[in-house]
């Protein structure tokens, strides 16, 4: 039900849907590569390749994104 992801950013690409922008990104985590999507709001400037975030999750869905220092 609640999930919290840490990792590295491998890609990251600014995505406009209906006016909207949300960022498609590759994270590398401990256990897995995730793919996951989340509105601009989130995090601000985009994600860049190579910076560490912290993402929660609930039912799946991006609650809070966060930059974490290594």
């Amino acid at each position: 039900m609640y999930e919290t992801l840490e990792g590295s950013v491998l890609q990251a690409q600014a995505t406009n849907i209906h006016g909207v922008v949300f960022y498609d990104v590759v994270l590398q985590t401990h256990q897995a590569i995730r793919r996951l999507r989340f509105q601009d709001t989130f995090l601000s400037p985009a994600p860049t390749v190579g910076e560490y975030l912290r993402v929660e999750l609930i039912l799946g869905n991006v609650h809070d994104v966060r930059r974490i220092s290594t």
